[in-house]
């Protein structure tokens, strides 16, 4: 559902780029509208972590679910890794 004319990323690819590195099966035997809410609060508790972002990755808007700006793949990782360990 990626857009390549975006100019935000959106929490849904940051969602997948998550589950992509995982292999928890948990999400798995969950609704989509429970994932979606774990998902948003695993993101949310792993941005804090990041602790020198290039992009002020704190500029959210939670009403359409996106980053003020385009992540990088690099930016991306970090918060992954934070995702993981929350």
């Amino acid at each position: 559902m990626s857009d390549s004319t975006s100019s935000v990323t959106t929490f849904e690819e940051m969602y997948d780029f998550f589950l992509a590195g995982i292999t928890d099966d948990m999400f798995m035997e969950m609704t989509k509208e429970d994932t979606e809410e774990l998902l948003e609060e695993i993101l949310l508790a792993a941005l804090p972590h990041f602790e020198f972002p290039r992009k002020n990755i704190f500029n959210l808007d939670l009403t359409n679910k996106t980053f003020s700006d385009i992540l990088t793949q690099e930016e991306m990782m970090i918060i992954r890794q934070y995702m993981i360990s929350e």
